[in-house]
């Protein structure tokens, strides 16, 4: 009997690998796949941004959102990453809207989560991420940097505040974008929460154990912006969302476990987030209810972090966020519309490489002829 069940184990063990293996392959093959795809996509787009500007920002919105749908969800429906919100009338207000969403950065798993929020929304195309410029050259961050999303720059506090407020001027609010989507905290939890304390307490600012002291440069320069302080705005900006993520393994709250209990990229790609779940909380904010001056802005946003801080104590002990809050329901995203834009994809594969082979042809044919042209002429 004991020889049976080590010959078992051992065969779901080959089995698991070999499962693992075929995810990793398939993750490379359709995120390198999908990254060039999308980059040709754009090279043929780009006459239009100087003929037709209006048509080029539809069609790159709609094929980023295709990008965005087709990198990451399709590898968390299957299996079926569970997802649970406790407040999603409060996103599903702004879905449409100009606003600030701004969730705490437990891992790298948070990323692929809050593209399965926006997927569930299909507003993905009109998002605006704000990141750091190490992700510029990631197959995730060349379709954003098409997509004219934020990229921190290098260089002192000012240039990197002089670089948000240019971009915001110049692309946010012409490109007709709706959601800023944002980490405040600038770093995984796993990774910044020692120096986070350390710096919060020398400076007697909230010590906080699970999330990070926001750094506010960022969302303090966005506001302002969505005010009109830095830049003229055409349209009226009045919502900030915080979004509070947190995560159980085999049930048990992963802030109080080992950090390898979050959920991260590796998760996604060997599929073995099996037994974990993502529960999320959303508070709405008017713009008109929060601080205008820069350092009550700041004092602001860090009494939101330590409510979250509060929050997820509260949801470590009890399975929820607060009393108050509303019951948990699961975001199911559509896997017909995920792999709709898989199809999309390949599809478009035939039409573009048929494109770029007749050019290739046609360029050929035209320097043999240069060249024979030349040797003629001798």
């Amino acid at each position: 009997t004991t020889l049976l069940y080590t010959i078992k184990f051992e065969e779901m063990a080959l089995f698991l690998t070999l499962y693992q293996i075929i995810r990793l392959v398939l993750f490379i093959f359709n995120v390198v796949s999908v990254c060039l795809l999308h980059s040709s996509f754009m090279v043929v787009l780009l006459p239009l941004k100087w003929i037709f500007p209006n048509l080029h920002r539809t069609l790159e919105s709609f094929v980023y959102s295709k990008c965005g749908e087709a990198m990451l969800p399709i590898f968390t429906s299957i299996p079926q990453l569970r997802i649970h919100c406790d407040s999603l009338s409060v996103l599903e207000k702004v879905a449409n809207q100009k606003a600030v969403i701004m969730a705490n950065h437990q891992d790298s798993g948070d990323v692929p989560v809050m593209m399965n929020l926006m997927t569930h929304f299909r507003n993905s195309h009109s998002a605006t991420w704000i990141m750091d410029r190490m992700f510029r050259w990631t197959p995730f961050g060349i379709p954003c940097r098409w997509h004219n999303d934020f990229f921190s720059a290098e260089g002192s506090k000012q240039q990197i505040v002089d670089a948000l407020r240019a971009h915001f001027s110049t692309s946010y609010f012409n490109d007709g974008r709706k959601w800023v989507v944002m980490f405040p905290e600038g770093g995984y939890l796993k990774n910044r929460g020692e120096s986070a304390r350390r710096f919060a307490a020398k400076n007697d600012l909230p010590v906080l154990y699970n999330c990070c002291l926001p750094r506010a440069t960022a969302f303090v320069n966005i506001v302002q912006s969505f005010r009109g302080e830095v830049c003229a705005v055409p349209d009226t900006v009045e919502h900030v969302v915080d979004v509070t993520i947190a995560y159980t393994s085999r049930g048990v709250c992963s802030i109080s476990s080992s950090p390898a209990d979050n959920l991260n990229l590796s998760d996604v790609v060997y599929g073995t987030f099996t037994g974990k779940e993502v529960f999320i909380n959303f508070r709405h904010f008017s713009l008109s209810e929060i601080p205008t001056d820069e350092e009550e802005l700041t004092d602001w946003l860090y009494e939101r972090y330590k409510e979250k801080e509060e929050m997820l104590t509260t949801f470590r002990e009890k399975g929820v966020f607060s009393e108050e809050a509303e019951e948990f329901k699961q975001l199911v995203p559509s896997r017909c519309h995920i792999l709709g834009a898989l199809s999309f994809w390949y599809i478009s594969a035939f039409f573009l490489w048929d494109f770029y082979h007749s050019i290739a042809i046609r360029a050929l044919s035209l320097l043999t002829g240069l060249y024979s042209a030349y040797l003629n002429l001798f």
